[in-house]
């Protein structure tokens, strides 16, 4: 079957993080990547094959257009409402090293996404030539009309028959359970495909002391979605990480391979695994095939730095998982 495409909505930031583990109070330099969860996803997808589409706001000046630049390297194309007067999105990166964490900042008011609204697009015209359409609780977090706009978009995506996709992705430097789960119990009813955390489904639910797999059925009783996706990433010392995907329908539970890697850096690691996953849904694959990729991705996306997928064709020609090959 034609595997179509994607569009996604969110925002991309300029990523500035300190160069090896050193602190963001005594670096001298910072290294320049472009993140954001949605734009991530998005360019795993069109590596695996996925015809890929980003709607957002960016600033109308050199650093909004060093991100739709990024876009358009990673063979994702930009649908972009330019805004003269915005700022553009910044987050700093203070890699960790145990015991000490990694550490995020962010600078993101007064930015372009801050001013989206549901009829800043026209949802049916991008839709065309798309099967599917994806977003995440960060775009949610931007502001009420970033979340309307969400629901706008999956509801014509499905509308047309198109699958949606949806990353919790909770930032509790963005937004506190207390604000975040009103609102995204509105936007689940018109996901499809979730993806999200123990945590986040306890939350979710109002509901504690339960297994994960018993909570994403519940998650399927309560917001009718097609499936429900796990990511289980274990430290195992030494700088090193495992990584298992595990989906829930409404009568069935899978569980990749596990999958080990040594992090180099981890950002982008769940969005890569979100992108690689809906390029084998979308081109027919088995749900055990997809949730495979979605683990080797995850796990290969620790190995490089930045949060944008990094994969060539060998990479997946010598795991033996994927069905076609890499642009």
């Amino acid at each position: 079957m034609s595997a179509g495409g994607v569009l996604g909505l969110g925002e991309s930031l300029l990523r500035l993080s300190t160069p090896g583990r050193e602190r963001l109070g005594h670096a001298g330099r910072l290294d320049i990547h472009v993140g954001g969860a949605e734009m991530n996803a998005l360019i795993a997808a069109a590596a695996f094959g996925l015809r890929a589409t980003w709607a957002s706001r960016l600033a109308d000046n050199p650093l909004g257009r060093r991100i739709a630049t990024h876009a358009a390297a990673h063979d994702v194309e930009a649908v972009v409402d330019w805004d003269p007067e915005a700022r553009a999105p910044l987050y700093f990166v203070e890699h960790g090293a145990d015991p000490r964490p990694s550490e995020v900042l962010y600078d993101r008011d007064g930015t372009a996404m801050r001013q989206l609204t549901a009829d800043t697009f026209d949802w049916a015209q991008l839709m065309e030539g798309h099967t599917a359409a994806l977003s995440g609780g960060i775009t949610c977090a931007l502001g009420d009309g970033a979340a309307a706009a969400v629901q706008a978009l999956f509801a014509e995506a499905r509308r047309r028959g198109a699958r949606t996709a949806f990353d919790v992705n909770h930032r509790s430097r963005l937004w506190s359970w207390a604000e975040a789960a009103p609102i995204l119990r509105d936007v689940l009813p018109g996901v499809d495909i979730l993806l999200a955390s123990r945590h986040d489904l306890e939350r979710l639910l109002d509901r504690e002391d339960e297994e994960p797999v018993a909570l994403a059925h519940r998650a399927i009783d309560a917001f009718g979605h097609n499936a429900v996706v796990l990511r289980d990433s274990l430290a195992t010392g030494s700088g090193r990480m495992t990584v298992t995907v595990t989906a829930v329908t409404a009568d069935a539970e899978h569980t990749s391979d596990a999958y080990e890697a040594e992090v180099v850096d981890s950002f982008g690691a769940g969005d890569a695994a979100l992108g690689a996953l809906l390029a084998a849904v979308l081109a027919g694959e088995a749900v055990e095939t997809a949730i495979d990729q979605a683990a080797w991705a995850c796990a290969f996306q620790h190995t490089t730095p930045g949060d944008a997928w990094q994969g060539r064709p060998a990479d997946l020609e010598q795991r033996g998982i994927a069905r076609r090959v890499l642009r």
